[in-house]
């Protein structure tokens, strides 16, 4: 199939006709910037072919902004040696005609049905034509940017492409080997999980049966185990049983706690004796220790007297240096006090003459920005009542959007039911001679011209006679009478609009929104002059009058500014004057406070200190501190010989206790008290288990364990010889399906060998050395080349975009050989179908395309005319 001419009229960006003809039998590049129409014309091919004349769901064909424009595509074109027209318009005058020389013409579905089975795609039953319907063309016509999406392309394709590969193509889908192989892996699969052959259906539950019975068979051997081994033990607890009854070793273990008791029983009465011994010890210690602090305080008392002369002294120096420190910070603080009141007054002047200059400041801006208020609020005024009268005017001109849709609506069907009468209609054409009287019906005819009949009228020839004109349609009078009914509606609703057409309508319509929009423009310039409204804009005028009324009257009651002119005190320096002398004065107070506290304290320091003195002169000279001193030391002596006499008893009651050791005679007692429990509580529990383990064992002996064993491992046996017989038929049908899976492969292989040798053939110019497989679905499967580290190989979906865009054009050139070598139709059309391949693969891309040339035409689209140049041919544009 080669192209030879194409005409679009009034297809999308191209409202005007473009004409491209002259196409050569090999390569031919179109080159254009971006927007210039490439992409439209690849379209326009498609459309031709694929979409029904009659769709309703090709809007996006028509030019924007012409909704009555009529979608247009002639394409002339060489097939089969015969030249071809193919003529097709959508959505206004819907018609499409293929004309093929030497053939009656075809029209409408039919042409479209046949071109369908020529090429090899197929119509969608509704809608707008979509990939999977455009079959071999969809495969080799590449829209732009879908180089590298080729495995749904195949798909599409895959029905086409085995036709093409041949009758020998049978032996996969037409002969019993299919069967075969589905019957084996549906067999299997009953048996088998397809993806990791793991057992399943009868198989799996077979195992879990094999798998459940050998786990009851080792529960009643672990059951019949657990019986011998109670057996056992129940004559073991017997024996031991009648043991302990004929010996009672309890009893003698009893005796022995009654003998540990008494013994205990003595021992502590030596220790309560020892503890009355202690008692009396610590008191006679507690005697001497109270007699030595009295004598200890005897003797403080007259050392207090010399310290406390000392102490006197000391208190009495400091009393004289604090009252000296206090009156030096009297007279600092009163230096302070007077400097800081100079201070003060002299920045009260320099704020006061500032206050004075500020407020001035303030008058004078407030007198500036009171005329641009004033002019705002006039500004804002006008502005609200300007909105307001273009409101009421854009209401007064409003006309409702649905109205005016539905006067658009009734107009434009007035006008295509005027369209289809006029075509359903009689036309009559008349050029009249000078001087010749003729009337259709009662409009009299001169001259040329052409006039339309569409019910029966006459047509009076002055001196011939009459000839009546009756249209042949059918439908005319239905025609006539849908328009007679849209006349009648577009009047009464023009009548109800008050207007007289419907360009007066949309004129009005658009002054109601320019008066809206001016209305709008208003409302903004009112928001700029008055953001919190037109009121409170008059408000803040009115307050700041006021403001600047109360500036004034502040003004007038400060004191006058000097009149020599001459600059005050800088007010930094004085406010810095005034902090540092704030700062000396507080800190003068403070230190003057601290003196009077240190003062207070000294003077009550040195008070205190007088009082100690004369109370311990008072102690230390009374008269029977002597007879005190003489009888605690007596009394000292004679208890530290009691204290002696008992520490000995003490020691001597201790060793004795020691010998006999306490502890261990407790632990004694509680030893054998427990030995002797535990023997009573062993024989009982023993009983208790002996009357447990019977009743168990009369239970088990009923059930019958030995005779439930040996029916389990029946069961078990049955359940693994059908488990082994099972597993050896899954094992089978694996493996023969195995062998039929690889025989088909093998066939496969040899059936798609004409589509692999024309892959090697492009593959070995673009990766020179490389290998691709095909798979089952026809596409390019695992890729083998030559990497940096030596042969690497992956899948085409592994590739980077720019690689599988390559093998993308490669494989559908390869397709093309093996559809020419079938004889069915080839055209190739590259839309910017190598946008990201690198320089070194264009080149290499280039060889591959001009080779393919040779046997097919080739359409390539570009927006890069300067990466073909070396391509062998000449550049055109669009539309030359």
């Amino acid at each position: 199939m080669k192209l030879r001419r194409l005409c679009i009229r009034s297809f999308k960006r191209f409202r005007e006709p473009l004409l491209l003809e002259g196409f050569a039998d090999g390569l031919n590049l179109f080159a254009a910037p971006n927007e210039c129409g490439k992409s439209t014309v690849a379209e326009a091919i498609r459309a031709a072919f694929f979409e029904r004349h009659r769709s309703s769901s090709v809007e996006h064909l028509r030019p924007w902004g012409e909704p009555s424009a009529t979608p247009t595509v002639e394409v002339d074109f060489e097939l089969g040696g015969r030249q071809h027209r193919l003529t097709k318009a959508f959505l206004g005058k819907k018609r499409c005609e293929l004309v093929i020389a030497g053939q009656p013409p075809l029209d409408g579905a039919a042409a479209e049905d046949h071109l369908a089975g020529l090429l090899g795609f197929k119509f969608p039953g509704k809608g707008a034509s979509a990939p999977e319907h455009m079959g071999i063309p969809g495969l080799l016509w590449i829209r732009q940017g879908t180089a590298h999406e080729l495995a749904d392309a195949v798909q599409y394709a895959a029905d086409h492409l085995r036709q093409v590969l041949g009758e020998s193509m049978g032996e996969l889908t037409a002969s019993g080997g299919d069967a075969l192989l589905r019957t084996v892996e549906g067999l299997r699969n009953e048996l088998l999980t397809p993806a990791t052959g793991n057992p399943k259906g009868e198989y799996g539950a077979a195992l879990a049966r094999q798998a459940e019975l050998a786990g009851q068979l080792q529960a009643l051997d672990r059951e019949i185990g657990a019986y011998q081994d109670s057996v056992d033990r129940l004559a073991g607890l017997r024996r031991a049983h009648e043991r302990d009854a004929q010996a009672r070793p309890w009893a003698g273990v009893r005796e022995q706690h009654q003998a540990a008791v008494a013994r205990l029983q003595a021992a502590q009465g030596l220790e309560a004796r020892q503890q009355a011994e202690q008692a009396a010890l610590q008191q006679w210690r507690t005697q001497a220790a109270a007699l030595r602090s009295e004598l200890d305080a005897l003797a403080r008392d007259d050392a207090a007297v010399a310290t406390r002369q000392q102490a006197l002294s000391h208190k009495a120096a400091m009393e004289a240096a604090a009252q000296a420190e206090l009156q030096s910070w009297q007279r600092r603080h009163e230096e302070a006090m007077a400097a800081d009141a100079q201070a003060r007054q002299l920045q009260q002047r320099v704020q006061a003459a500032a206050t004075r200059a500020e407020l001035a400041r303030h008058a004078a801006e407030l007198d500036a920005s009171l005329g641009a208020l004033a002019d705002a609020s006039r500004r804002a005024q006008e502005e609200r009542q300007r909105g307001i009268r273009l409101q009421a005017e854009a209401q007064a001109l409003a006309i409702a959007p649905a109205e005016l849709q539905r006067l658009k609506r009734v107009a434009q069907s007035l006008r295509e039911a005027d369209v289809r009468l006029e075509a359903a209609a009689t036309t009559l054409e008349f050029e009249l001679l000078d001087g010749c009287q003729v009337r259709l019906g009662d409009e009299p005819l001169q001259g040329r011209g052409r006039r339309t009949v569409v019910s029966r009228t006459d047509l009076v020839i002055e001196g011939l006679g009459r000839i009546s004109v009756q249209p042949g349609g059918a439908d005319i009078p239905a025609l006539k009478a849908q328009r007679d009914a849209l006349a009648t509606e577009q009047a009464s609703l023009l009548q109800g609009l008050r207007v007289a057409h419907l360009a007066e309508a949309e004129e009005r319509a658009r002054q109601a929104v320019q008066r809206q929009q001016e209305a709008q423009a208003s409302g903004k310039v009112l928001q700029a002059l008055a953001p919190q409204g037109v009121e409170a804009l008059q408000a803040e005028l009115a307050a700041r009058t006021a403001r600047a009324g109360e500036l004034r009257a502040a003004l007038a009651g400060l004191p006058a500014a000097a009149e020599d002119g001459q600059a005050g005190p800088d007010p930094a320096s004085v406010q810095a004057q005034a902090e540092r002398a704030a700062a000396a004065l507080a800190a003068a107070a403070q230190a003057l406070s601290q003196a009077r506290v240190a003062a207070g304290k000294a003077q009550s320091d040195h008070e205190a200190a007088r009082q100690e003195l004369a109370a311990a002169q008072a102690t230390a000279q009374d008269a029977r501190r002597g007879q005190r001193k003489i009888a605690a030391q007596q009394a000292l002596v004679d208890t530290a010989a009691q204290e002696a006499t008992a520490q000995q008893r003490v020691e001597a009651t201790a060793a004795e206790l020691k010998a006999l050791n306490l502890a261990l005679l407790r632990q004694d007692v509680d030893r054998l008290s427990r030995s002797a429990q535990q023997l009573e509580e062993a024989h009982e529990r023993r009983r208790q288990d002996i009357t447990r383990l019977e009743v168990e064992l009369e239970t088990k002996g009923a059930l019958g364990l030995e005779e439930q064993r040996a029916e389990r491992e029946r069961e078990l046996e049955a359940a693994s010889r059908r488990a082994t017989e099972l597993a050896r038929r899954a094992a089978a049908l694996d493996h023969l399906l195995g062998l039929l899976r690889e025989k088909r492969s093998a066939l496969a292989r040899r059936l798609r060998a004409p589509l692999q040798k024309h892959l090697d053939h492009y593959l070995g110019i673009l990766f020179p050395g490389a290998h691709v497989e095909v798979a089952d679905d026809l596409s390019p499967g695992a890729i083998t080349r030559t990497g940096p580290r030596g042969p690497e190989s992956g899948s085409f979906e592994d590739l980077s975009i720019g690689a599988r865009e390559q093998m993308g054009i490669v494989a559908r050139l390869a397709y093309a050989d093996l559809l020419q070598e079938a004889g069915r139709p080839t055209l190739l059309i590259l839309d910017d179908a190598l946008v990201n391949t690198d320089e070194d693969r264009l080149g290499q891309m280039k060889r591959v395309l001009y080779d393919a040339a040779q046997r097919h035409q080739v359409l390539i689209f570009t927006c890069h005319p300067a990466a073909w140049r070396d391509l062998g041919v000449v550049p055109r544009g669009v539309g030359t």
